[in-house]
């Protein structure tokens, strides 16, 4: 096996509640790169907060995906990868139920506790859309969309296979990865799914974890 793109997580994996980077890890995903490898972020954060976060890191993401697979950057340019559908009529309907929503581009997230009002709001057309957890907070996506569907388009941009890509997450939304990706870590903070889905489990976590798989993974770049 050989490893030509590695994808992580942003929000605990690349990483911590700071949102502070590593050194080794900085360090760590250097030598990847000198090896010939890429290194790629996929992410349910917004397009515009990776777009400044990634460019203010010297070149160290050569691309990302945001919005959890529905949107993408390569060679500095924005893809839309996941069909925008109306969603006026749902908004209304969690309005009209006094649920708070945040809305994206394409995705748009309510609070966990809001699951039923969400339900209800999806009921008319949930053939359109599917529910994504994330930790404390349900993501609502068009069908056919998601980190994994993201990942595969990473690949496909990098021109590499799934059986040369290593992925790493910890949340219920990395768990998709495992379907776009030849070899998948978790760290330590994972949740016990992601972690059953891994392929290597990290002793440590966030970006210590993310650095502890990239040096476990090196003699295969």
């Amino acid at each position: 096996m050989t490893i030509r793109l590695v994808i992580s997580d942003f929000d605990r994996t690349f990483t911590d509640g700071t949102l502070s980077v590593e050194a080794g890890l900085v360090e760590a995903i250097r030598r990847l790169k000198k090896r010939g490898a890429s290194f790629s972020i996929v992410s349910g954060r917004s397009y515009d907060f990776l777009e400044d976060y990634c460019g203010r890191l010297d070149g160290l993401v050569d691309s990302f995906v945001a919005e959890n697979g529905c949107i993408g950057c390569y060679g500095g340019k924005k893809y839309m990868i996941g069909n925008c559908v109306d969603r006026e009529a749902v908004f209304e309907r969690l309005e009209s139920l006094g649920v708070p929503y945040g809305r994206g581009e394409v995705i748009f997230s309510v609070g966990s506790c809001h699951e039923r009002e969400l339900m209800d709001a999806l009921s008319s057309v949930d053939s359109l859309f599917h529910v994504i957890r994330n930790v404390d907070s349900l993501m609502v996506l068009p069908k056919g969309v998601s980190k994994s569907s993201g990942a595969a388009w990473l690949a496909t941009m990098h021109g590499v296979s799934r059986e040369e890509t290593a992925a790493i997450g910890d949340a219920e939304n990395d768990v998709h990865l495992r379907n776009a990706c030849g070899l998948l870590g978790a760290v330590s903070n994972a949740i016990p799914s992601m972690k059953e889905a891994a392929d290597y489990v990290c002793r440590q976590g966030y970006g210590k974890g993310l650095q502890e798989f990239i040096e476990h993974i090196e003699p295969l770049i």
